[in-house]
């Protein structure tokens, strides 16, 4: 979830337009009768909108990285960043202190990690001590 935090605003676009331009199968019935359904398409498309599981999903986790992220101090919002939201990581936890990235032991950097991934699965609620 963290390495597809950067990208999270596209894959709620993408599902958003899915649900909105469902695919259709072509109809090869023509002329049957007339359908008794009373069409609100704007309606349908909201309520569809609010039950989409996998777009609220989305959208929880969104906001669940993004309140984490942003009410961490400074050097843990590095270490998230240069760990998991780089597309293509430079350092390793090790690296991180070694090439002064953020002028923290290797031991405070693993514990700041540990405290920002527990917020966020508490945030989530998927965290049982």
């Amino acid at each position: 979830m963290l390495k597809d935090y950067p990208d999270m605003d596209n894959y709620i676009k993408k599902r958003k337009e899915e649900i909105m331009v469902p695919h259709r199968e072509i109809d090869e019935n023509v002329g049957g009768g007339k359908s008794s359904k009373i069409s609100k398409p704007q309606e349908t498309m909201m309520v569809t909108l609010d039950a989409d599981r996998r777009l609220n999903m989305l959208e929880r986790e969104k906001k669940a990285v993004e309140k984490c992220f942003f009410e961490s101090n400074f050097e843990t919002q590095m270490i998230i960043k240069e760990l998991y939201f780089k597309k293509y990581r430079t350092y390793t936890l090790e690296g991180l202190n070694y090439n002064h990235v953020v002028s923290l032991s290797v031991r405070t950097i693993k514990r700041l990690k540990s405290e920002f991934l527990n917020n966020l699965a508490n945030e989530l609620e998927i965290y049982e001590p």
